[in-house]
């Protein structure tokens, strides 16, 4: 925006201000923007955004600015701004929420991790966030003044937690809230899969569950603690794990699979690189398997799968609805 980076005339200087004055809503807005600007060269990943949909976004807020034209050459420069803040292939969505506890708007940022790839941002709070294949985080921009540091999780991300006894750090996924108040843990949250996984790297971490109507602790995790959420039978399975890299290995880049078996090879490999795969022999599910991945293209995963277990693969030409390629395997 020409005012944040002073380069407006006196004539746009004075719009802008006599819009700003109209309501303590558009000053919000405007104050929000101005600190959007200012911190958007703290995130660490730049990268490309949907500068259209950023636009169209931000125009709803600001009607005077739909009615003339002229200024539409404005706009593109605060869509600009937020590029600096999202990496390549991510996803921006501006979403202004009111908070319930207090007379202000939260404005939050959702980031995504491009199929194939992992990508990693900080948070406003120093809070470091590795994300998987796929995943998305929703988060404010600011988390001052909120009684909590809470951030939105789809897939499966890695955090380094700043510590602050006084601001609970808490990601919320679709069946359960992690909560801490500084540490490193994993969680796997795809919505593909069947069960929700937390791994305590250092520190100590508490599952929150929504019961009889209220949110309450059901578990607490030590360092090298492992807990997985079965949704269908609503179930934990809790266990300590001397080794915690076919967790938290993806994120340098490795896909580790320890004895695993091979429907959670076959969603892994769905989710690292968005694509369908169908098993045509159900005895193929019996398969176990136990190897390491470090940046392999998924046809080279096949090949090395069809080594060490007797399965056979081939694509086809048919693809779904969400256009995802699609992969046959077969009995040897």
């Amino acid at each position: 925006m020409k005012s944040l980076s002073q380069q407006a005339d006196e004539g746009e200087e004075r719009t802008i201000q006599e819009w700003i004055k109209q309501s303590s809503k558009n000053k919000r807005s405007f104050e929000a923007y101005q600190k959007l600007w200012n911190d958007s060269n703290k995130l660490m990943i730049p990268g490309k955004i949907d500068v259209e949909a950023a636009l169209q976004q931000s125009k709803k807020h600001i009607p005077q600015f739909r009615k003339k034209t002229r200024w539409l050459s404005v706009w593109p420069q605060v869509a600009a701004v937020l590029v600096l803040s999202i990496f390549i292939s991510s996803v921006f969505t501006f979403l202004i929420k009111p908070d319930v506890n207090k007379d202000e708007q939260v404005i939050y940022q959702e980031i995504k991790a491009a199929y194939g790839t992992q990508t990693k941002l900080e948070l406003p709070d120093g809070t470091a966030v590795w994300l998987n294949a796929g995943s998305q985080l929703n988060f404010p921009i600011s988390f001052k003044n909120l009684d909590e540091r809470k951030v939105t999780l789809i897939g499966e991300g890695f955090f380094e937690v700043t510590k602050n006894a006084q601001q609970p750090f808490v990601v919320s996924t679709s069946k359960l809230d992690i909560q801490v108040l500084g540490t490193s843990f994993n969680v796997n949250a795809y919505e593909n899969e069947n069960n929700i996984t937390v791994a305590l790297k250092e520190g100590k971490v508490s599952l929150l569950q929504q019961l009889r109507g209220k949110q309450q602790q059901v578990l607490s995790l030590n360092p090298s603690e492992v807990a997985s959420y079965d949704i269908k039978n609503n179930k934990i399975i809790h266990s300590t794990e001397s080794d915690l890299d076919r967790y938290i290995a993806w994120k340098d880049g490795l896909i580790v699979f320890f004895d695993d078996p091979m429907g959670k090879v076959i969603t892994r490999l769905e989710n690292w690189y968005n694509v369908e795969i169908e098993v045509n022999d159900q005895k193929l599910l019996e398969e176990n398997i136990t190897g390491t991945f470090n940046d392999n293209s998924l046809d080279q995963v096949l090949y090395l799968l069809s080594l060490m277990s007797p399965i056979d693969y081939h694509y086809t030409t048919d693809k779904n609805g969400m256009n995802k390629q699609k992969i046959i395997l077969s009995r040897k």
